[in-house]
């Protein structure tokens, strides 16, 4: 293993990765009696809920390691995705891995697409060698899975697969379709590449989201100003060096 750890999102090229499994939906999820204490910390909830929701023989990808997100939202530790990357590791024969976490509060419970773009997840901690496979609550635009991924290839692992519970419309394929970075880079130019960078990546480590999301600005000024308050600034002004 190798202990890792950086003050800015790491994203790597996308290179042909799958869509994410989904086991369920977000409507079903949110739905369950233990939601809500399972996204308060409640173990017991959070392995009740992954048990119930699971479905392991969606994962058709051998992997050694199962990593989930680990993070504290709104002041919260979320324990959902520990308990499904448990229910996901003891089903298919892999090992849990709990020694990378989230290393910084985003707060993207409720948050739109550019409090997720400025409020980028970061990551931590001891990179297992192997083949992973993480696993979060739900997708959204993306973000907090491409940066865990990032981290992880990074440091040495060798991620391959990506699965959640629920997903929302759109979030599932994670790469954009190279058509759509060439039609940024043409309509904002060099700039496009000096604003992601401020994020710690550059557009071709973008979600199919977040894409979709900064075509729909139509100026590049636009787009510098929506990525303005990025984590470099945010990171900042939580005291943390960049």
């Amino acid at each position: 293993m190798r202990h890792q750890t950086t003050t800015l999102p790491v994203r790597v090229p996308w290179n042909g990765f799958p869509e994410v499994v989904v086991h369920s939906s977000i409507y079903k999820l949110k739905n369950l009696p233990e939601y809500y204490a399972a996204k308060r910390g409640n173990d017991r909830a959070a392995a009740r809920i992954a048990w119930t929701l699971v479905r392991p023989e969606k994962i058709d990808t051998a992997v050694d390691f199962v990593v989930p997100v680990i993070q504290v939202d709104g002041g919260r530790y979320n324990a959902i995705p520990v308990a499904l990357g448990a229910a996901l590791a003891k089903s298919i024969g892999a090992k849990l891995w709990l020694d990378v976490c989230q290393i910084n509060n985003v707060n993207h419970t409720d948050s739109g697409a550019r409090g997720r773009l400025q409020n980028q997840p970061v990551f931590g901690g001891n990179v297992p060698r192997g083949k992973c496979l993480i696993c979060d609550d739900v997708v959204t635009y993306g973000a907090t899975l491409a940066n865990l991924r990032g981290f992880l290839v990074a440091a040495g692992a060798d991620v391959v697969v990506a699965t959640t519970i629920g997903a929302a419309y759109g979030s599932t394929k994670l790469a954009p379709e190279l058509s759509l970075i060439v039609k940024l880079r043409r309509r904002y130019g060099e700039e496009l590449e000096r604003c992601t960078e401020t994020l710690g990546f550059g557009s071709d480590c973008l979600t199919a989201r977040e894409a979709h999301f900064l075509a729909g600005m139509r100026t590049i000024e636009r787009v510098r100003d929506c990525l303005a308050q990025g984590v470099g600034t945010a990171n900042r002004s939580r005291g943390i060096r960049v």
